[in-house]
């Protein structure tokens, strides 16, 4: 045996030396060490730098039209509606549609009045597969290309991620593991990008993203797009380390472009009012809400803060005639749900609040004598309209409307007539 040998080597107690080197990558940093910095958006209050982040919806509900917005904001440094924007280079890696892609970069140019020859806006000319890994080196070496000539990317958006996939199941967690893993490996090339995924909602739950449970979990935001006729709904479902924000409306408008082709734009607009009288059941569980919130409600300092959901869930069975417990669990099961995907009640931790129901809040404050915290944006109320559902409870009517525009707790008064009576009253007491 030549030179004297190392004993722990020749017993395969660590590896070469060669190994050893590669293994240090890996590193930790000791606590006092550790430097933070306050949050750094990408557009105002919606999306923060290097993050990852999710818009998901239904087939036709807008989704895709919000991308292209969000993208040629960031690559022009065009205000997002109003909000702020930190400009550079955005990868659209498109799975589909790429001929309307370019009637919406071209209506959307028309509208802002905004040149797209020097916007750093650079869409694929394919899908990507990323759970096949030579497919994502090779997109991750296209945007490193790019990025040399351009700059660092400041956005990447994977629009859809069912195009984009791959090879693989998004039910299977293991496969749904691999192309997070994937999209990270991308995103970590490019300190400080922020990467959008576009997605289609659950199959039998439309309020949730389609496939395993592994990415919501992954994400840093996420967002949930509806649309009702012409009027689209911007939700946030998920905001990690930020303040989440209210919901966002828009109109689709449409733009004409040449030789007799048209596309549409976005446009924001305020929330439209609506009107919905709750089920039986929903009328229950809102009434069990309000009593067990009065009762055992959390308040800090005078302010409701939220009720439990065990505390929820017994006022409930005890205002249900069923004999069936289980059924009369699955009647709350699906009743909480309805009112959070409503907007009327919010959720966080099992803990439930009143989100921007500003009469609920006014009922709790009535009844406790306690106040809520102040909600400024648009909101949605209820009134109790004088009848009685079959088991003795008040009805209630809820309704979307403008914080100048909503019936004061008080039945006999109204903020647009003081009493006098109108046709708005009329149709909320009916």
């Amino acid at each position: 045996m030549n030179g004297p040998v190392d004993l722990a080597t020749a017993m395969g107690t660590h590896p070469p030396t060669e190994d050893r080197s590669a293994a240090r990558t890996f590193q930790f940093v000791a606590a006092g060490d550790l430097q933070y910095r306050a949050p750094e958006f990408l557009i105002d209050g919606l999306i923060e730098t290097d993050t990852l982040g999710l818009l998901f919806g239904e087939p036709g509900c807008g989704k895709s039209f919000l991308a292209v917005d969000i993208g040629l904001c960031v690559a022009t440094g065009a205000a997002f509606h109003g909000r702020g924007v930190k400009g550079g280079p955005v990868f659209l890696i498109a799975g589909e549609g790429h001929n309307g892609l370019a009637r919406r970069f071209a209506a959307w140019a028309i509208a802002r009045g905004v040149s797209l020859n020097d916007a750093l806006l650079f869409k694929s000319n394919r899908a990507a597969q990323f759970l096949d890994a030579a497919n994502a080196r090779n997109v991750a070496d296209a945007v490193e290309e790019l990025a040399g000539l351009h700059g660092e990317p400041a956005l990447i958006i994977i629009d859809t991620l069912a195009r984009n996939f791959g090879a693989g199941d998004e039910n299977s967690t293991s496969d749904m593991g691999g192309f997070i893993t994937a999209v990270d490996d991308l995103k970590a090339r490019f300190p400080g990008c922020a990467v959008l995924i576009v997605h289609h909602s659950g199959h039998a739950d439309k309020g949730r993203a389609r496939g395993a449970m592994a990415l919501k979990a992954a994400l840093d935001c996420e967002y949930r797009v509806e649309k009702d006729a012409d009027a689209i709904r911007l939700i946030n479902t998920k905001m990690k380390d930020a303040e989440p924000p209210r919901d966002l409306h828009f109109a689709l408008k449409s733009v004409d472009l040449a030789d007799g082709a048209t596309s549409a734009v976005l446009e924001e607009t305020d929330a439209p009012d609506r009107h919905a009288t709750l089920s039986p059941t929903q009328q229950m569980a809102v009434t069990a809400f309000i009593d067990a919130a009065a009762q055992s409600g959390t308040f800090d300092g005078g302010l409701f803060i939220g009720l439990s959901l065990d505390d929820w869930q017994a006022a409930f069975l005890c205002c249900h005639t069923g004999d069936n417990p289980q059924s009369k669990k699955r009647a709350f099961r699906r009743a909480r749900g309805e009112l959070v995907q409503a907007g009327i009640l919010a959720c966080a931790d099992d803990v439930y609040s009143t989100d921007n129901s500003d009469h609920l809040v006014a009922i709790l404050e009535k009844r406790t004598g306690r106040t809520s915290p102040d909600k400024s944006a648009p909101v949605r109320g209820v009134k109790r309209a004088g009848r009685a559902d079959g088991h003795g409870h008040p009805l209630i009517r809820v309704s979307a409307v403008r914080p100048t525009d909503r019936c004061l707790i008080n039945d006999d008064q109204c903020a647009r007539c003081a009493g006098e009576g109108c046709a708005w009253c009329n149709e909320v007491q009916q």
